[in-house]
């Protein structure tokens, strides 16, 4: 698995946002709900979505991948498709079609938003240049030589590495849409299946949803909430909801009191601004415990790393180990 340390799903299109404009080396994807109808086949299966890797193969080698880069794909409905190459933003061209896709030229890439988020105390994505120096002033890599001398903020040997062959995944010609089936798990139910990308010299990308359109069509209640390594239940759970909007607000319960917040995504990234109460009911005592410890965790702002759709949505802080974050996952609400 190219991805570390999260599963399940997050999708749709929204206000999204990105990193502030003062980490340039990350770009934000803002964008409307998908209004143009998608073509059939596994192209469909694609278009409205984010997507990343599941499994990445280029020139007959594996790509792996560490937990500080993100690589992300978005099937946008304006003719383009936008994403990362791990730390770089990107923003081409595109025509999907049920069995293909062919990228284009380059166009901007889309603005940053207008907020961003409080770092967690670990940062574990696209590290800032200080954070990569040591590695950078002792390397004799030409790919990080060439950036330093550009004028270009260099990158690590290995993100440079990494992002070099995702890149040239990307841009080798027209890529075909196939699907790829999951094992048969045994007493289980069918096998379900993910979508695969290869190009005409034999580069295979499995990819797996980051965040499909359905998180916007779904009312979530908060069922559990991730400390380090334990996970720790609600017990208000059936009390709380939460409903992403496409205008970029969450509305909904937090065990006693409706609130509102906004959000911003980015590919496989998501956090929260200005989270406060709009009743102020008083409630059973558990309910208030609850309320408040889920108003802290938004309050926090933190860049949330998350997967999910309409079966359930999972997101953690985005620091370099998942047994030294704090997380919520979400599912269905039962009242539907």
């Amino acid at each position: 698995m190219i991805v570390a340390g999260i599963a399940v799903a997050c999708g749709g299109i929204s206000a999204c946002g990105a990193a502030s404009p003062d980490k340039g080396d990350r770009s934000a994807t803002a964008s409307a709900s998908p209004t143009k109808k998608g073509p059939g086949g596994p192209g469909g299966r694609l278009f409205g979505g984010i997507w990343t890797f599941d499994q990445l193969t280029v020139d007959g080698q594996e790509v792996h991948q560490s937990e500080i880069v993100s690589p992300w794909i978005e099937f946008r409905d304006d003719g383009t498709v936008a994403g990362d190459y791990g730390c770089t933003p990107f923003r081409v061209k595109a025509e999907l079609a049920a069995t293909t896709l062919t990228l284009g030229e380059d166009v901007s890439v889309l603005p940053a938003p207008s907020a961003t988020p409080a770092p967690p105390d670990e940062v574990a994505w696209c590290p800032e240049p200080e954070m990569q120096q040591n590695d950078i002033v002792s390397s004799t890599d030409p790919v990080a030589q060439q950036a330093k001398e550009e004028g270009r903020t260099p990158r690590s040997p290995e993100l440079a590495e990494f992002e070099a062959k995702v890149k040239k995944f990307f841009h080798r010609g027209q890529l075909k849409i196939t699907e790829k089936k999951l094992e048969q798990q045994a007493g289980g139910p069918p096998p379900e299946s993910l979508p695969q990308l290869r190009n005409e010299h034999g580069d295979v990308a499995t990819l797996t949803i980051v965040r499909s359109p359905g998180i916007f069509d779904t009312k979530f209640q908060l069922n559990e909430r991730m400390v380090y390594d334990s996970t720790d239940g609600f017990k208000s759970a059936k009390d709380t909801s939460f409903e992403f909007h496409r205008d970029g607000t969450v509305t909904g319960k937090l065990g006693c009191n409706d609130f509102t917040a906004k959000v911003f995504f980015n590919g496989a990234h998501v956090f929260f601004r200005d989270a406060k109460l709009t009743t102020h009911r008083t409630c059973a005592a558990q309910n208030m415990e609850d309320e408040a410890a889920i108003l802290k965790a938004l309050k926090r702002s933190l860049n949330y790393r998350y997967f999910g759709n309409s079966e359930g949505i999972y997101m953690r802080d985005d620091v370099g180990s998942e047994y030294r974050a704090t997380g919520l996952q979400f599912g269905p609400a039962t009242d539907q």
